[in-house]
């Protein structure tokens, strides 16, 4: 056994001793298709001819198995016989009349032919060879198996080349005659070894990059010269796979097919079972899937460098074999293997893969085993897969009751992967519901779904419905009905106040908390909260809750119970390191968590002041969720971004989000209080301030309704009474400022900032400050309040510029004076985004075209005044 470059020196030996006259040869190369058999005869064929030697050739076929002496004729066609012999051919005569004659006397013609070449070596050395030897005609096979028992005795190389393992009669027969004649060379040929593949590689590549590319090309191609040549010739090292796998292209393709074609029936079946089954396809398992015994195949394809202990190299071969498989074989392929997995016990997720691609299956166990699959699924947090798995079972099913469940298992998978795409389940759903064919439990996660894409009324029908029958539903469905009843109160302070007021009295207490369902205990925490604020108990509760479900793959819903409350109460910074937590261990989660914990975190930090942090998070946020899946809750990640960006000065990127479309019913809904600030907000920050002030006396209206006395969102106290300074209202900026200042700490030491530094602002009566400060006595803030340095004390004031606003001629003065638009937003607390909308105004009502033209046109408009 030996690979290409040793085979060739073989050869070459074998042939100088012909020449020398040390008697005749015959050579027989073996070797799995692609491994270079034919390039070795063809190389036989050039050194034959170099040396003078007469050369005759043949291929053999299976298309000329049947033809006698058809291999035979083929020799004596292409005998290239030197100058001047050409007559010798009429010596052949005898033997033609063989050949065509109607019955061939082959022990005749075979000795014939003998005789024949004897008379031509006497003249030169003679090399004759055949390609595809397993393909050769029974009368030319005995021409030659007695031609190679003889050869000794003439100047005669005979070199014949067939492929292991094809299993025809001939094949068995050559290779005995080779093994028991001592005069014959058996060469097996075996895959490239390392250097002699990195001396190819670099006949294309060069020998610098021939090194690097070698390991990577030799594990594609198996050691197969025809396969490495294919890899080489697409230039697939300079194309890598995900994984490092040269990429192979066309003629990569069209090498695999060859090597196909030259498979015997059972390899090839095989084959296509590997490529169909995938990482299941083990010995045994394929031994009982195809039905029978395997393992030779398995070998020949590792052989030929196609796979490698059963797994296919490159995804490229895998393609190729798929392609000649029909949709029929592989579906028959799939439910096979299912049945055999399921017979022996395979686990549910197994046999689901192969259920899913075989198509409908009729067997009874076939749709429990697709949803056990799909439920294991989601328990990994592998939402696509138990879709798959579901709507393989759901197309399977032909019972309406039985539809109806999977049809709910459906809508929560597909919930956890894009909680919009439940929408087109709905009205199904309702029906089912109407019908009886779910059970309270389904029915409550319907009400989920009903609660978050903004269709209330329908949610309290079912809440009706179920309550009718509270008294016949076990201890468990009892606790989750309460559950839904607390999240509708606080998502929905209208419509749902009637659900919380009517809540069991053991829904309302705290005493429960820490029970074994999380869930529950969520529900306690903020039915607690909803009941007696954010009391020590109810908070220490929520703390407990957190650690004790944070780091054990935490549910939603009670993490979010626990959140709210730490942030009702003002918690903001433990809230944000709770966030911190839930954010980081989500990874492995399903898009819906992960959204819904980056847009709790967006949240907390746009009200800590952390913008950037903020900003991203909301960015993850409405990446894992498209906007339009997010239901009401959209005005949670918005509004959060809305925050950061107007703080960042990113005006583009505040407005962006006002063109997302939101449900009207989000505006009954605690997100739509949080949309309508951000909206005041964004309003602010370019300078519509009746607008602003119209959303954030909106906000107003709305807590009084709906007797929201939260600190954390009365930050529409502190936007209103910027913009109400904008617009000459100093007097009822004062009173809301001294009314959010009179309030507990909020939570948020930026916001708190902001209010005191805007209530000295609006205390200094004079807010215009130029390039001549002098020192000032600060006023005396509420009682509480921190003191912070007063902005100091004008100059000369200077009068108004005609055409601007008031606050346009403060920004103006500004500039003029030198300041930078970042100094500029300190002195005034507006952002410096505000600043450069201001400018853009002024230089139009001006007429100048940047900041140094502006202080020669203030002092053409401007009165000084001491």
């Amino acid at each position: 056994m030996v690979e290409r470059c040793r085979a060739r020196h073989v050869i070459g030996g074998v042939l100088s001793r012909v020449r020398e006259g040390a008697g005749g040869r015959a050579v027989l190369v073996t070797g799995a298709p692609g491994m270079g058999k034919t390039s070795l005869i063809r190389h036989a064929q050039e050194l034959a001819e170099e040396s003078g030697a007469i050369v005759m050739t043949a291929v053999a076929s299976p298309a000329e198995r049947d033809l006698p002496l058809g291999v035979v004729s083929q020799l004596l066609a292409t005998a290239s016989l030197p100058p001047g012999q050409a007559g010798e051919l009429a010596e052949f005569a005898e033997f033609t009349e063989f050949i065509e004659g109607p019955a061939p006397v082959m022990a005749k013609a075979a000795d014939s032919l003998y005789r024949h070449l004897a008379l031509l070596a006497r003249r030169a050395p003679v090399v004759l060879t055949v390609d595809d030897a397993q393909d050769i005609d029974a009368a030319s096979l005995q021409c030659l198996q007695h031609l190679m028992r003889r050869v000794g005795a003439l100047r005669v190389l005979v070199v014949l080349g067939e492929r292991a393992g094809g299993g025809r009669q001939g094949s068995s027969a050559l290779t005995a005659d080779c093994l028991c004649n001592p005069e014959c060379t058996l060469i097996r040929l075996s895959p490239l070894c390392a250097e002699c593949t990195e001396s190819l590689i670099a006949e294309h590549l060069g020998d610098d990059r021939a090194a690097h590319a070698a390991p990577a090309l030799r594990r594609a191609s198996g050691g197969s010269p025809l396969l490495l040549q294919a890899l080489l010739w697409d230039r697939s090292a300079e194309r890598l796979a995900e994984d490092g796998t040269p990429a192979g292209g066309e003629l990569f393709r069209l090498a695999v097919q060859y090597v196909l074609d030259q498979l015997g029936p059972d390899e090839l079946r095989v084959a296509r079972a590997l490529a169909v089954l995938g990482a299941s396809a083990t010995h045994d398992f394929l031994d009982r899937v195809l039905r029978l015994r395997t393992a030779l195949a398995m070998s020949a394809l590792d052989a030929v460098g196609l796979t490698e202990a059963g797994r296919y190299r490159t995804e490229e071969a895998r393609t190729t074999v798929l392609e000649g498989v029909t949709p029929e074989e592989r579906a028959a392929l799939h439910r096979t293997a299912a049945r055999v997995l399921h017979e022996s016990g395979a686990a549910a997720g197994q046999v689901a893969r192969h259920l899913v691609c075989a198509g409908p299956c009729a067997d009874p166990w076939a749709i429990p085993v697709l949803r056990e699959a799909a439920a294991q699924a989601l328990a990994d947090h592998d939402a696509e897969g138990a879709v798959t798995c579901l709507r393989r079972a759901y197309d399977t099913s032909t019972s309406a009751p039985q539809r109806a469940v999977i049809r709910v298992e459906l809508t929560r998978a597909e919930w956890e992967t894009d909680p919009g795409a439940v929408r087109r389940h709905l009205t199904e759903l309702l029906d089912d519901h109407a019908n009886g064919y779910l059970s309270c439990g389904q029915s409550m996660t319907l009400i989920t779904y009903l609660l978050w894409l903004g269709r209330p009324e329908e949610a309290a029908t079912l809440f009706a419905d179920l309550d009718g029958v509270r008294d016949e539903l076990s201890g468990e469905i009892r606790v989750r009905l309460d559950t839904m009843h607390v999240w509708f109160a606080y998502f929905y302070p209208v419509l749902g106040a009637h659900e919380h007021a009517a809540a069991p009295a053991e829904a309302t207490g705290i005493g429960g908390v820490m029970a074994v369902d999380p869930h529950s205990d969520g529900a306690l925490v903020l039915s607690s909260l909803l009941s007696g604020g954010p009391t020590s108990g109810a908070l220490d509760a929520a703390e407990r809750l957190l650690e004790s479900v944070v780091l054990h793959d935490p549910p939603v819903a009670p993490a979010m119970a626990a959140l709210v409350s730490l942030i009702r109460a003002a918690r903001l910074d433990r809230a944000a390191e709770w966030c911190e937590l839930l954010v980081r261990g989500a990874g492995p989660r399903t898009p819906q968590a992960r959204a819904i914990f980056a847009a709790a975190s967006a949240t907390v930090e746009s009200w800590l002041g952390n913008f950037e942090v903020a900003r991203q998070r909301a960015d993850e946020a409405l990446t894992l969720i498209p906007p339009q899946a997010w239901g009401v809750a959209l005005g949670l990640p918005l509004s959060a971004k809305v925050l950061a960006c107007a703080e960042l000065g990113d005006i583009e990127a505040s407005a962006e989000c006002f063109r997302v479309p939101v449900p009207p019913v989000m505006f009954q809904t605690l997100p739509g209080l949080h949309y309508l600030q951000a909206r005041g907000r964004h309003h602010l920050s370019v300078g519509r301030y009746q607008a602003a002030l119209g959303d954030f006396y909106a906000c107003r209206d709305l807590m009084a309704a709906w007797k929201l006395d939260v600190s954390v969102f009365t930050a529409w106290r502190v936007y209103a009474a910027e913009a109400l300074i904008e617009v000459d209202s100093p007097g009822r900026a004062r009173e809301l400022l001294t009314a959010e200042l009179a309030e507990p700490d909020p939570g948020s030491s930026w916001l708190r900032s902001r209010a005191v530094a805007l209530f000295e602002r609006v205390n200094s009566h004079v807010p215009e400050p130029t390039e001549t400060p002098s020192a000032r006595t600060p006023l005396r803030a509420p009682a509480g309040i921190p003191k912070q340095p007063l902005t100091p004390s004008p100059g000369p004031e200077r009068g108004t510029a005609e055409g601007l606003t008031r606050a346009e001629q403060r920004v103006a003065l500004m500039a003029s004076d030198g300041l930078t638009n970042r100094d500029i937003a300190e002195r005034l607390f507006i952002t410096p985004s505000t600043v450069e909308q201001h400018l853009t105004r002024i230089y139009h009502k001006l007429g100048v075209r940047g900041r140094r033209a502006l202080p020669q046109a203030l002092a053409d408009r401007t009165v000084i005044r001491p």
